[in-house]
Parts: C-alpha cells; structure tokens; sequence
C-alpha cells in the first residue's frame, strides 16, 4: 500500500515538473479533539499554555471553537467563550484561528432569524478569528449563504462544509453537484469533505473525492477531515491527499486517534515519507504532546487511542464528539449501563427518519429520539420537539423521507405547538435589543442563548498557568523536602501519608 502511494505522489510531482506538492495541515485540538475526548471540558486555562506552541508548530490554520464548545464553555465550565477567544488571540499571533456557524442554529436545535447569526458572526470576528467554516447538514446551501456572504464582506475566509453519507442516493454523482453548487451560490475560500462518523470506506473515498474536486474546481482548496472510529481515518488520510486535498484535519497527539482525528505528527511524517511538502516543526508539537499527557493525568482524563474495528459504527455512523458527549449525558442521568441498547436504537431511529448525515444537529435528535425510546419501552411514545421538527422539515428539506410508519407516531405523539409546515423565521435582535439596551453585542448574544442567571455565574479564566502541570500536592511535597534541615511536617489523609522531618 505504502509503494503504492509513494508512486503516486511521484508521478503527480514529475508532473509537476519536480516539485512537490505542499500540504496544509488544520489543527483542531481545542474544538475537535478536546470535543471527541473530553466531551468538551477542556477549560481556558489548560489551553492558553500551549496556544504559543501551536503558534509556532506551523499549522495553516487552527480551529478553535464551535457552537459546541460556546455550550461546554457555559454550561459546563462557567466560562465566557469570547473571551477564550480573546485570551487564545494575544497568544496567537501568526496562525489564523479558524470559528464555524452551525446552519441556521445557536444553543439548542430551534432554526432562527438570520440577524442572529449574523450577530454571532460579526462577535467571532471581533474576538479574534480570522476564518469562519459554515455548517449546513442537508447541504441546504440558501441557509448559510447569506452568512459566507456577509463573512467575506467582513474580510474573513470562508469554508463551508460538505458531510459524507453512508445511506442510499449519496454518491459520487450527488457529491460532485453539491460541491458544484457550494461553489457556484457562496465562492467559499476552501470546501471541507468531513467524514463525521468515520465511516468512509477506500472504495467510497477513491469515488468521491475526486469528484467532490471536479465539482469544486482546482481553484477552491479541499480539505479533508474524518475521524478514527473504525480505525481506517489515519490511511484515509493519506489517500486523500493522493487523490487531491489540499490539507487535512488533524489534532495533535495524545488527543488525536481513536473518536478523534488523525494525529498531527503521524500525518506529517507519513506525509513527508511519501514525498510531499508539509511546513509542520515537530519541536513544538512534542512538547504539546507532553504537555496534554501530564494535563490528562492530572485532570483525570483520557487519552486517544488506537481505535478497534467495529463494524456497528457503519450502522450508528455516531460522530466521535457526539458520542463522547452523549456517554456524560447518559452517566450523568445514572443510565450509562444503557448505552448498548440505546446505541442499538440509534441505528434502527436513523434508518427510520430517513438516513439522515450524523454530523450536527443530528446526531443529537436521533439519539434523544433512541433514548426515549428504551427509557419509555415503546418506540415514538414520547417524541422530542427536536425528532417533530425534523421529520416536519423545519431544519430544510430531507434527501431520504421519515418512513411512513414512524411519522405517522411522530406527528401523533409529537407536540401539536409544532406545525406540520415550517414557519416563515422572523428577525430576533429587535426584540433582543429592546430586552437588553446598552448592553454589548457579546453579552447580550450570550444571554439571549443561555439565559441570564448562566451569564451572570461565568467566571474569569485564570491565564497565570505554565506548561508545568506537576499537580499542586506533589509542589507542595517537592518545596517542603528542599526546605532547611530541622522541618518536621507531617500530611496525611485517608489513604496517604506524606512526612517531611528529622
């Protein structure tokens, strides 16, 4: 396989009269990776330390935050997300920091108002990001036109998402149109192909990228992001970049592989072992990598890892973030034991509701829709505002309808404040601001998503910590012991004791 690519990357560089091709690498470490991982607890602090290393590590763009990490910075770890951003900045000089829009969606899964997307964008902008990737799950592009418009009028880069489907009507031919029409209606900067869930197959990736490329054009920079559920995302990968991305999504190890993307080193050296240009300084993304380790062990988190084969990803296609979110919300409702069944049902839901891409909003309806289901004992018994809404094409039109069966539970059991037909979406800021006068655009925008009492519990981000992530009782114990002859001091707790004396 390895003399397979190797030859490849040689004859498209003597095609190129001798020079190789360059590779740009995006890092995803504080969005993605931490998202996958840590089910998006990472906190400011533990990022700001290394935010000048991967400054200098020579990624070509680092993407930051997401709605998703928006949600986690509040509701989980009382942080004002814009100033992550700010703080992030002041570190981050060179490398643009790369933010996202998710469809016509903020907190939550109700289609708003475009003026309250375009407040979220203008804000991203202002904190520090430089680009802007747009998120449209049904690839209903009329949606997020209007907001890579108005992106680019801001002067920022634009990306927008196109989201591989294991699920009939989804091929090559369907994906060279949509990238087509991508480009045609936006002029977006760059197209991202995501394999979300991980399911991307060599077979299916030798289809489509290419024709994802002849839909786009070789004006439009492609990159390719996927994950390593299955444990095929590191050879995916490579692959497509033989067959003509321009980069590739990776987060640095230790918090890369497994739910995650590819790692950032490995990539790089498999890169370069195969003939191509790739401006990544490994110095920096070593001492990274140290530093998430020891960060890991002290926080009592896990680390990415190799992932087995697993055929059952093929039938959830759950995306790794959303997986590792939806693990905390099952143990925090104390029904963690659940999760194999509720995994079961996730691929029966989806099948059901019509197949639809598990990339955001999505996972998250059809596994609330699952986890009514096994709680209840009865499928479509209680239905969730979010499931009624989809199957009633609030969120855009559906490529593949809602099985008849299911719909018919859905709108009998769904909410009948729910209509049938999607609303025409009315303008928020005017009432927003008459709400909130005077107030900043930031603040208000937070307060309008996560209600008051929230925002008023965020606290500051420490920025005084180091790279040094010894944990502060073992500080203490190394200060002591360097302490003058003659010190007795004895620690002890229930299942330690720690003496420092004669």
């Amino acid at each position: 396989m390895l003399e397979e690519l190797k030859s490849r990357v040689a004859a498209e560089t003597a095609a190129r009269g001798g020079r190789a091709r360059r590779i740009a690498l995006t890092d995803s470490t504080f969005r993605d990776g931490q998202q996958c991982l840590w089910a998006t607890r990472m906190r400011t602090e533990h990022m700001l330390p290394a935010a000048p290393l991967f400054d200098a590590a020579g990624f070509d763009t680092l993407e930051t935050i997401a709605i998703v990490q928006f949600d986690g910075a509040v509701i989980y770890l009382q942080e004002d997300p814009f100033e992550r951003i700010r703080l992030l900045r002041e570190r981050i000089r060179r490398t643009p920091m790369r933010g996202a829009l998710r469809s016509n969606l903020l907190h939550g899964f109700a289609p708003l108002g475009f003026d309250i997307s375009e407040l979220f964008l203008e804000c991203q902008l202002r904190a520090g990001m430089r680009e802007i990737a747009f998120l449209e799950s049904l690839h209903a592009w009329e949606i997020i036109a209007p907001g890579v418009r108005k992106a680019k009028e801001l002067g920022a880069k634009t990306t927008v998402a196109v989201l591989y489907n294991d699920a009939p009507g989804y091929d090559a031919a369907y994906y060279e149109a949509v990238a087509r029409d991508a480009v045609r209606l936006m002029a977006p900067d760059g197209i991202m192909f995501a394999d979300a869930g991980g399911t991307m197959t060599l077979e299916k990736l030798r289809e489509i990228i290419p024709a994802v490329r002849r839909g786009m054009g070789s004006e439009v920079r492609l990159e390719f992001n996927t994950h390593c559920l299955t444990g095929l995302g590191p050879l995916l990968a490579l692959e497509a970049v033989t067959l003509g991305a321009d980069g590739v999504f990776v987060t640095t190890e230790p918090m890369a592989f497994g739910p995650a993307p590819p790692g950032a080193l490995w990539l790089a050296r498999n890169l370069r072992e195969l003939g191509y240009e790739v401006d990544i300084d490994e110095a920096p993304l070593e001492r990274i990598g140290d530093y998430f380790t020891a960060l890991a062990a002290r926080e009592g988190k896990p680390l990415g890892q190799a992932a087995e084969y697993d055929p059952r990803q093929y039938q959830t296609q759950y995306a790794g973030g959303a997986l590792e979110n939806m693990k905390a919300q099952l143990r925090a409702a104390g029904i963690e034991d659940r999760l194999e069944d509720v995994l079961a049902e996730i691929s029966r839901v989806r099948l059901e509701l019509g197949s639809p891409i598990m990339a955001t909003p999505f996972p998250a309806i059809v596994a609330a829709q699952a986890v009514m289901n096994v709680i209840h004992g009865e499928r479509y018994k209680v239905v969730p505002d979010e499931v009624k809404k989809y199957a009633c094409g609030h969120y855009g039109r559906l490529r593949i309808p809602v099985e008849e069966q299911a719909m018919d539970r859905i709108v009998a059991n769904g909410s009948k404040a729910i209509a049938l037909e999607p609303p025409e979406l009315a303008p928020v800021l005017p009432d927003l601001r008459r709400r909130y006068p005077n107030m900043a655009p930031e603040e208000m925008l937070l307060r309008f998503m996560y209600g008051d009492g929230r925002i008023d519990a965020l606290s500051p981000a420490r920025t005084d910590l180091t790279l040094d992530t010894t944990h502060p009782m073992v500080a203490l114990f190394e200060g002591l012991a360097r302490m003058e002859a003659g010190l007795n001091v004895e620690i002890s707790g229930e299942d330690f004791s720690f003496r420092v004396g004669p």
